[in-house]
């Protein structure tokens, strides 16, 4: 299974040492360099890691790992329509039709990146050792930076595929372990709360420069995803403690005037904690996705206007300020990642919007949740009344649920993460961490999505689909079970 991600290791180890760049998002692959020269200096160990974040807008099997968050924090979550552009597995998996030849199923480029990483982890502190002027707390926090990456890669598989194998340990030569088993979501859980204990240790709260502390890891992103892991383990009051550090950062929300151009066409804002950084030459995929100049892969759902934002063609003038031409088009048009303006798109020579993974507005109601449950309801609903007030919500979206009842804040607490962070490869995992609290107490949450919006030809079968909570969880690709003799497929796909 592993020995198709030994490439990205090699890939690290090409990366020149010493390189004059400034930023790190210039170091590039330069010439080749083998492993028992490598990990000898300081400026190689931070050559691996700047790797390790470069693979994550590289494009492995015809895909950026972005792209593969958007689709698999969304395509199931009824949000977005599959267009005249939609590939035939997207819209497979809005049939209900999933398959394990389904390339969307494809973890490889995630466990390329875990890869790089476990070498930086387990080869890097050896520099100590030849490089003199390698200071022990800059090695720390190049290893800390690596195990945060690392779990944050796991955290998206956990979350998409239940079990999935926990490769800790660097493979870098064929004889290397190649195919290991499943661990459990429990295991994987485990090793991501670890990870990010050690991390927020030796990790640096911010690096060299604005630009690098918002595309690299840092000690308030490793607060952040500790805030989201918590929650999917149903650990409330840690996931409010973890989110608190956050708060008490150097983020503010961005001003709502300013939210759409601040957020996506500039990025790096101050409401930013960590986004997956583009610049020219290399551009995302958003704009093929998204733009209807082209032949457009996705639009949202006629229903995200009128039932999340609450837009009434009655009164067309009561708009909430983050949808219509700044979220998306009355058309449907997805513009937060193509528009400039409200009325001015981006070229498709000029598609370089970063991927935000999390900013202080999802952090803070990450929080709301976690309080809502730990009977604080009345703060919840303050931070949700904030997250309004500045995204300009309209009078028709608003709930007074009781602050002591913690279901009935955590559901209005979803539906303004809705609101919020529409688009943002959120909604999916939302919808599932909410709605298997308590045994899937609210799995109605995901069964009225569908029946909103799931295409109504097959839509018993997909309701019958969601009921079985095993199907919550992609297959495993066929190409990996081919390659590894001890992969087992998820029980739901056994059909």
């Amino acid at each position: 299974m592993l020995k198709k991600y030994i490439s990205y290791t090699l890939l690290a180890l090409m990366i020149v040492a010493g390189t004059s760049c400034d930023s790190w998002l210039d170091q590039r692959p330069q010439n080749g360099v083998v492993k028992q020269d490598f990990w000898k200096t300081k400026e190689q160990v931070r050559s691996a890691l700047m790797g390790a974040y470069a693979s994550l807008n590289g494009n492995y099997r015809g895909y950026h790992l972005s792209e593969r968050m958007f689709l698999w924090g969304e395509l199931r979550g009824y949000m977005i329509a599959p267009s005249t552009g939609a590939r035939f597995e997207d819209i497979q998996v809005q049939l209900g039709n999933i398959q394990s030849t389904n390339s969307i199923a494809d973890w490889g480029g995630f466990y390329g990146t875990i890869n790089l990483c476990n070498n930086v982890i387990d080869n890097g502190p050896g520099a100590l050792e030849t490089d003199e002027t390698f200071q022990e707390e800059d090695l720390n926090n190049y290893v800390a930076e690596a195990r945060a990456l690392r779990a944050l890669m796991y955290f998206y598989l956990v979350r998409t595929f239940g079990e999935v194998p926990l490769s800790i340990e660097a493979v870098d030569s064929d004889e290397d372990q190649l195919t290991i088993a499943k661990s459990s979501q429990a295991e994987v859980l485990e090793q991501i709360v670890t990870d990010l204990e050690m991390a927020e240790a030796d990790i640096f709260e911010q690096h060299e420069n604005s630009r690098e502390s918002k595309g690299r890891m840092t000690r308030y992103a490793v607060n952040a995803l500790q805030a989201d892991v918590y929650l999917w383990m149903q650990n409330y009051e840690a996931a409010a403690e973890a989110a608190d550090k956050v708060l008490a950062g150097p983020y503010a929300l961005v001003t709502q005037e300013n939210w759409m151009r601040a957020l996506f066409v500039e990025g790096n804002s101050v409401e930013s904690i960590f986004e997956i950084q583009y610049e020219a030459p290399q551009s995302n995929t958003f704009f093929d996705m998204f733009s209807t100049t082209r032949i457009t892969r996705f639009l949202a759902y006629p229903s995200v206007l009128e039932e999340n934002f609450g837009f009434s063609i009655d009164q067309p003038e009561d708009i909430d300020l983050r949808s219509i031409d700044a979220t998306l088009k009355s058309s449907g048009e997805i513009w937060k990642y193509i528009g400039v303006s409200e009325t001015q798109r981006r070229q498709p020579t000029d598609s370089y919007a970063n991927w935000i993974v999390y900013r202080l507005a999802d952090v803070m109601l990450m929080k709301a949740e976690a309080l809502s449950q730990i009977g604080r309801g009345e703060e919840a609903l303050e931070i949700v009344a904030e997250i309004r007030e500045r995204g300009g919500a309209i009078q028709a979206t608003e709930e007074n649920p009781s602050p002591s009842s913690a279901n009935d804040v955590i559901r209005y607490v979803l539906r303004e993460r809705a609101r919020e962070l529409a688009f943002e490869g959120k909604w999916w995992f939302d919808l599932l961490r909410v709605s298997k609290m308590d045994d899937y107490a609210n799995l109605d949450l995901m069964l009225d999505a569908a029946i909103t919006n799931a295409p109504e030809i097959n839509l018993s079968s997909i309701l019958n689909q969601l009921r079985d909570t095993r199907s919550h969880y992609l297959p495993i690709y066929n190409v990996e079970l081919n390659a590894n003799p001890l992969l087992e497929q998820n029980p739901y796909y056994l059909k």
